[in-house]
């Protein structure tokens, strides 16, 4: 395909081309024209001239005379000359002999100018190559003016051929010229018109190619600069508005992915065209295997499946609960929307919400309204018991009413120290506690700690140890902390039995100092690990109840660990013994 210069300049070219030519052959047949006539012009001035000087009627007596003038003149204008009297006949020729020629009387122009009525007229011809003036000889004036003859010049038309051929190449060389300086002229201004065109589309495929940044330059204020002006602003317009979309898909695209909850776009035909990075957290699976995929093609997505078609065939939102069991047991929480616009049909947006931790917690909220109550239950409904078998008369019998009322204490006792440690529970819960932190040294506070409980682990018959690998400062709120360390001893003195060996050590590393309560008591099975940290879960319910546990001590612990930034560690084996070790950095 040729160029719009190639053309313009092939255009221009031609137009030049017939221009010239046609300005040649004008010129040309304009000069010949205007040679002819100047030529014959000029014929028939000398021909008027030689009617003026020859004595036509004393040439009359002496035939011969003709001849002779007819060849003098010849000589003279360089041109045929023929004489011819009134009747047609030629008198003399600087040719042919007269009486070759004959009588002319016959040829049009010859008489025609016998037949003028004055002097000075002549008019002319070509014929046979050669241009003849006739020019009439009259004596006298107006009504005695009377023909005597004719004088006839001829001139070959090769003479004139000769002088215009010269004419000619010159003419042909300045048209050549002017040819060869127009197209070059005619290239010239053909680039200076495509060239800034050529710039224009290459900056508008620039431009398609995503590089907005591409301007054209602005020379002139013509069309072609005013085109160029709009392609530069549209450029700016088109950059500004794909970089508002880019923002906005940006901030969409940081939206979903960054969502908690699954979001899943379904075509027409049940085929994922969206899917955020939740619900590949959810289902297990990467993107390739989930976008341009069919629902139904994985068994994990039959509920969801169900869930789509019912909203494909009502046109109506949908609003239901899933069980996963894979990858990972979750219950969540599906509301779909049908949408409109979708290639072929109607779509469906499907959001997911992961409420398995809000059914765990209703869940350990009932749990633990039921064990509260439970917990509760026994020693009111002791308290009860005991106070209407004293009011029944069992108060008369001093024995059997001091063993009552002791019950009733111990009852009490208990009753107190399940309120407390529920009180203690949930101001720690609430984040409503507020760690009263000092530079305490370790040391110190981990003896201190350890001399509260000595009396018991005797009465317990059990070998108790506080060790310190070295003295060192720490921040920590000493009350709060001192609660830990005693819930963590009371559990091991309830757990080791008489014999046993209960250790409190304490040491410090790079980074972290560590506090640990190791026993060599029943120890805890490995199945029940994660749980004895939760609300009144006891490994051994029947121990845990005689020792006057409330099965909150654990929970507290880590709550109050977490709220020093700590961590617990928890090694056990059955009939060996447990340690609990609590971290926290320095």
């Amino acid at each position: 395909m040729r160029s719009l210069r190639h053309r313009l300049t092939l255009m221009s070219l031609l137009v030049i081309a017939v221009s010239v030519l046609g300005t040649g052959i004008f010129v040309a047949l304009l000069l010949k024209s205007s040679y002819l006539d100047s030529l014959t012009d000029r014929l028939g001035k000398e021909g008027r001239l030689l009617v003026d000087t020859l004595n036509w009627e004393e040439a009359l007596d002496e035939p011969a005379l003709f001849q002779q003038q007819a060849d003098k003149f010849s000589r003279s204008l360089d041109a045929r000359v023929t004489l011819i009297n009134r009747n047609g006949d030629v008198l003399g020729d600087s040719s042919k002999p007269p009486q070759e020629l004959g009588n002319l009387k016959h040829h049009a122009e010859v008489a025609r100018a016998l037949r003028a009525e004055s002097k000075g007229k002549y008019n002319s011809v070509t014929a046979d190559g050669k241009l003849y003036v006739f020019i009439p000889v009259v004596k006298g004036d107006g009504d005695t003016a009377r023909v005597l003859g004719a004088v006839r010049l001829a001139l070959e038309l090769e003479t004139i051929d000769r002088s215009l051929s010269q004419i000619w190449v010159s003419l042909t060389g300045g048209l050549l010229l002017s040819f060869i300086f127009a197209a070059f002229m005619s290239s010239r201004i053909a680039y200076r018109i495509t060239r800034p065109i050529e710039e224009i589309t290459q900056v508008a495929v620039d431009i398609a190619r995503n590089k907005l940044h591409r301007r054209v330059p602005v020379k002139q204020r013509d069309e072609i600069g005013r085109l160029a002006t709009a392609i530069n602003r549209m450029a700016a317009g088109l950059r500004y508005q794909l970089e508002t979309i880019r923002k906005n898909e940006r901030r969409l695209t940081g939206v979903i992915e960054t969502m908690e909850s699954g979001l899943l776009m379904v075509d027409s035909e049940e085929k994922v065209t969206l899917a955020n990075k939740a619900i590949h957290r959810f289902f297990n699976m990467k993107s390739p295997q989930l976008l341009n995929k069919p629902l139904p093609e994985r068994a994990i997505f039959h509920d969801l499946h169900l869930l789509v078609k019912k909203c494909l065939d009502s046109g109506e939102r949908v609003r239901d609960e899933i069980h996963l069991y894979f990858p990972e047991e979750r219950i969540m929480e599906a509301n779909l929307t049908p949408i409109y616009g979708e290639k072929g049909g109607m779509g469906v947006v499907a959001v997911l919400h992961d409420i398995t931790a809000i059914r765990r917690l209703e869940k350990m909220r009932t749990e633990f309204v039921a064990n509260v109550s439970h917990e509760l239950k026994t020693p009111v409904t002791s308290l009860r018991g005991f106070a209407e078998t004293l009011l029944d008369g069992a108060a008369e019998d001093p024995e059997m009413r001091e063993e009552f009322l002791k019950i009733i204490q111990t009852e009490s006792l208990r009753l107190e120290r399940l309120i407390s440690d529920l009180l203690d529970l949930s101001r720690i819960e609430s984040r409503k506690m507020r760690l009263d932190l000092e530079e305490v040294n370790v040391g110190e506070l981990i003896r201190r700690t350890g001399k509260t409980v000595e009396e018991q682990m005797r009465k317990r018959d059990l070998s108790f140890r506080v060790e310190v690998e070295e003295e060192f400062r720490v921040r920590v709120d000493k009350d709060r902390f001192s609660q830990i360390l005693i819930n963590l001893l009371s559990n091991a003195m309830a757990y080791t039995p008489a014999g046993g060996h209960v250790r409190l050590r304490a040491g410090k590393k790079e980074d972290h100092w560590w506090v640990q309560v190791e026993d060599t008591g029943i120890g805890i099975p490995e199945e029940d690990l994660p749980r004895i940290f939760e609300r009144f879960y006891r490994v051994d319910k029947a121990r845990s109840r005689e020792s006057g546990g409330t099965g909150l001590g654990l929970a507290i612990v880590k709550h109050l660990v977490e709220a020093h930034e700590g961590k617990i560690h928890v090694e056990s084996r059955v009939g060996k013994g447990t340690a609990i070790t609590l971290s926290f950095p320095l």
